[in-house]
């Protein structure tokens, strides 16, 4: 089970792989917040692929939960501190109070879970655990990671990284 940001799910949708997060994880959690951005906005500007994480939810393999009193006040807190999305707030409350990985791409919120030390990764970190676990082959990878480079910038360092990685794990 993990956590899932709105970025993360808004983008592999774009990229057509969010069935990587059932493959991988089993379950990914979402607070109301993340579910109202991807889901009540994706179809508000009528995005077709916000029907991948509408299935999802319907197939309760992505799950939306409350955040309990708890949760909220540390939403609040990363609020009045910090600099981040109501959504990235609500991820990083929920993955810390469940003791759960988060799936997050901002920057500033990454920085914030290695502060709040919660285990995080982002949308590029999906596809290569998706490669080394053998639900995408190398090609797969290199056509997804090119994909995701066209709806988000990554780092020329992060690509890089990610490539060599399958390299040497296909050896």
């Amino acid at each position: 089970m993990i956590v899932a940001d709105a970025s993360v799910l808004i983008v592999l949708s774009k990229i057509g792989r969010v069935r990587l997060l059932r493959l991988l994880y089993e379950q990914v959690v979402i607070g109301p917040v993340v579910k109202a951005e991807v889901v009540d906005r994706g179809k508000a500007i009528s995005a077709a692929e916000v029907r991948q994480v509408e299935k999802g939810l319907e197939e309760s393999w992505i799950r939306e939960v409350l955040t309990t009193n708890r949760e909220k006040r540390l939403i609040q807190r990363i609020l009045d501190s910090i600099r981040l999305g109501e959504g990235e707030a609500e991820s990083l409350a929920l993955a810390s109070t469940r003791k759960l990985i988060v799936l997050i791409d901002d920057k500033e919120a990454r920085a914030i879970a290695k502060a709040m030390e919660i285990e995080h990764m982002g949308t590029a970190g999906v596809l290569l655990e998706a490669f080394i676990k053998r639900h995408l082959t190398y090609n797969e990878l290199e056509e997804a990671v090119r994909d995701l480079g066209g709806v988000m910038w990554l780092s020329p360092d992060i690509v890089t990284d990610i490539m060599r990685t399958a390299r040497e794990v296909r050896k």
